[in-house]
């Protein structure tokens, strides 16, 4: 990083990095992914932006160490080195709890591998469920991948608004009744599965859901090759 030019300004308790970032994530959560800037920050810490912008450089600084800060998930389940498959699935339930918690948090963590040590702490405590299925170094890094691609994928379509009805107010439930109720009087010579499956498809039971991809995922990883 090239050195900034003139004189930082005095040490200013407001501007601590944990400061910084508590304002961003407050920020984050009245403002949303969108509405996130340094001016808003700056502000809620009560400083010019000019000041900001001696710690944070820019905005994507700012969202690596928002990025960090939301990967860390306190009181997250430690593997025992006993059951792999119960630990990791522990581990990815209490991660996906957390973000679910986190105003559009998948959004801000998707292709976003900042290496902070509170996002390395998570990614530690997968890989070392991993590991304990007895993978190839290899083969436990690309899981890795696997599975916080997954969530966050998960975790996003969880975040997002059904539809624009659903965006300006409408209840999920009262969408997804009627898009049952047009889905399955779809032409059924045209489109014979969707109206088969239109109660399925549309069904709102997302934990369920959840717990079915993670299954299977786990199915693939235990399918693996132990590297011992």
């Amino acid at each position: 990083m090239p050195p900034r030019r003139g004189r930082p300004p005095a040490a200013d308790p407001k501007l601590r990095p944990e400061a910084i970032v508590a304002a961003g994530l407050d920020t984050l959560q009245a403002e949303g992914l969108d509405g996130l800037t340094m001016n808003k920050v700056a502000a809620r810490l009560d400083v010019h932006a000019a000041s900001l912008y001696w710690h944070v450089r820019n905005k994507e600084e700012l969202l690596d160490l928002l990025a960090d800060a939301v990967a860390d998930v306190p009181d997250l389940p430690a593997y025992d080195g006993d059951d792999w498959r119960a630990g990791l699935s522990e581990i990815m339930r209490a991660m996906r709890r957390h973000l679910l918690g986190r105003r559009d948090s998948a959004r801000l963590l998707s292709g976003r591998f900042a290496a902070g040590r509170g996002q390395l702490r998570t990614v530690e405590a997968v890989l070392g469920a991993l590991r304990g299925a007895g993978l190839s170094d290899r083969d436990t890094a690309y899981a890795l991948y696997l599975l916080t691609t997954f969530l966050i994928g998960f975790v996003g379509g969880e975040q997002a608004p059904l539809s624009a009805a659903v965006a300006a107010g409408r209840p999920p439930r009262s969408y997804l009744d009627d898009l049952r109720d047009r889905l399955a009087a779809l032409p059924a010579d045209e489109f014979p599965h969707t109206v088969a499956l239109a109660g399925d498809l549309t069904a709102p039971d997302l934990d369920t859901r959840f717990e079915f991809a993670l299954d299977r995922l786990l199915d693939g990883i235990a399918a693996l090759p132990q590297d011992r």
